[in-house]
């Protein structure tokens, strides 16, 4: 073998060696990753807050009147700039907005994607970051397994609106959308309790007790 010959052997060696270093890093990196909720999404934080949504202050109606007009709430476009910027925007003063974040989320399920087009922030950021506002905001919960349930991730909405339902045990729409979910996954005569609990409240749509009925586990009159 020559000298040149020699050479370009070492120097694919060399090449390949580096490349091989490289996936190995790469798959290292893969397993590192915190979780999500963790450090991945980190702290969130606002010049003036982050402030809580169910403690409204002045900032909130002069946020929601610029920022989430109609046109932002149903997504069809934004106010002042593109529809996510508006959505983010009252996010970052308020994480646990509820109509703002269930929004952001219907957008990110519209979109296909965790983090919609243009957005900072994935929507598993989001939610942890109104969780961390206010512990205690049962909504959230119920946003999250509504956004699960759109999904089609029965298990994750099933333990987030579990969540809601034991933190607000008097909530008729914490119970209906928990009893969605387990008509969905087949428990019929939990997803019944729930549903009886969600009528006895108050809450005025049928369609869970026409689902049940259908299904042969009629409500209790």
């Amino acid at each position: 073998m020559s000298s040149k010959e020699c050479l370009r052997v070492t120097g694919a060696r060399r090449r390949s060696g580096a490349f091989a270093r490289q996936l190995i890093g790469i798959v290292l990196l893969v397993f590192t990753l915190p979780a999500w909720g963790s450090e991945w999404c980190g702290v969130h934080t606002h010049p003036t807050g982050p402030l809580d949504y169910t403690k409204p202050d002045r900032h909130l109606r002069i946020v929601e009147t610029h920022h989430f007009t109609q046109d932002v709430r149903e997504l069809r476009r934004g106010a002042t700039s593109h529809l996510v910027s508006d959505l983010e925007y009252v996010l970052n003063w308020f994480p646990n907005h509820h109509p703002a974040l269930d929004a952001f989320s219907r957008l990110a399920i519209r979109e296909g994607r965790t983090r919609p087009q243009g957005a900072t922030a994935d929507i598993e950021c989001r939610f942890k970051w109104a969780v961390d506002v206010n512990p205690n905001d049962a909504m959230v919960r119920v946003i999250q397994g509504l956004y699960y349930l759109r999904l089609g991730r029965n298990d994750d909405a099933r333990t987030q609106l579990q969540i809601a339902a034991d933190m607000a045990p008097d909530h008729p729409e914490v119970h209906y959308n928990l009893g969605l979910v387990l008509y969905r996954l087949n428990d019929y005569e939990a997803a019944k309790s729930h549903a009886e609990k969600a009528y006895a409240l108050g809450y005025p749509l049928p369609g869970l007790r026409n689902m049940l009925e259908r299904a042969g586990h009629a409500l209790s009159e």
